[in-house]
């Protein structure tokens, strides 16, 4: 077998077992500290690679555990004669799970039920309900799709905005294109970013937009930091538009110590947790690609280059 297969990055032993077990044979692994490392022609990356230049002559395809995978775009040693492919796996399932969850936990006061039992005082409260509320998927791919079928299971209405062209059956959900944007901003309770990090994305959501959020709303950002303009965002929340923000992502991370962020008495912060998968549901996604490399058939989830996803 003339493949080798570099793995890197969060728990390689399991993600290596995981994928093995997909393809149903054995992989040809090298580590990162193995002398034939820089002769792979595969790459399997379970984290986004360092910033430093890394010379692989013989690669041919890279496939990020990630979902997101702007870090890759922009390395002009890994796009000539290169294919990238990235993970869906059960990202879907679990960013739309972290998602409805965090913001039925807020409806329902459970962080005020945990201070009150702490304090050891009965104090009733009407909790709130996502049913009836409007949703807005502002990047409406693979896991929109999974998003907004769970918020129509509570009851919600979704929109939905991605680049078209969109079917009739689409618009019938709610989703629409970008242009459709600013109509369905003043509509939304809850505005969910999505959208991958490229050259139109980069600080997407800025003053101008968070002006037109609905009073009371709350914005959710689960794709990446860099789509946010900070400043915008932090003033915005100032006049309640939005009036809150549960935000997974961040233009820096590890977030600084000294972001406002963190005390802000509307933001949740968490540490880019939403879509982090299984080394089991992760490697038997490569797996299966892998299968498809050696059979000489097409990858799923190819990466257009020029879109960013």
């Amino acid at each position: 077998m003339s493949d080798l297969v570099l793995i890197t990055g969060r728990d390689p032993e399991g993600l290596a077992r995981a994928a093995s077990a997909a393809a149903g044979e054995a992989i040809p692994w090298v580590g990162e500290d193995d002398p034939r490392a820089d002769s792979a022609t595969v790459w399997f990356a379970s984290s986004a690679p360092s910033h430093a230049r890394k010379a692989m002559p013989a690669l041919r395809w890279i496939h990020s555990a990630w979902a997101g995978v702007d870090r890759w775009l922009d390395r002009p040693e890994w796009r000539e004669g290169v294919r990238l492919t990235r993970t869906v796996a059960d990202f879907p399932e679990r960013i739309s799970e972290y998602v409805l969850g965090y913001l039925l936990a807020q409806e329902l006061g459970v962080a005020r039920a945990g201070r009150q039992q702490s304090e050891g005082r009965w104090e009733r409260w009407v909790p709130g309900s996502l049913a009836g509320k409007t949703i807005l998927v502002v990047g409406h791919g693979a896991i929109g799709r999974r998003l907004a079928g769970v918020a129509r299971a509570f009851g919600m209405e979704t929109l939905g905005v991605r680049r078209g062209p969109v079917t009739a059956e689409e618009r019938a959900e709610g989703i629409d294109t970008a242009e459709a944007l600013a109509a369905f901003l003043p509509r939304a309770a809850f505005v969910v970013n999505l959208l991958p990090l490229n050259a139109e994305t980069e600080a997407f959501w800025n003053a101008s937009r968070f002006a037109l959020f609905a009073e009371g709303s709350v914005f959710v950002n689960v794709s990446r930091g860099r789509c946010v303009d900070d400043r915008a965002l932090l003033e915005a929340l100032e006049r309640g538009r939005p009036a809150r923000a549960l935000l997974d992502v961040f233009r820096e991370e590890p977030l600084p110590p000294e972001s406002p962020y963190w005390a802000h008495p509307r933001v949740l912060v968490t540490p880019h947790v939403a879509g982090l998968g299984s080394a089991e549901s992760e490697g038997r996604a490569f797996g299966e690609n892998w299968r498809r490399w050696r059979a000489g058939e097409p990858l799923r989830h190819v990466v257009d280059r020029t879109r960013g996803y």
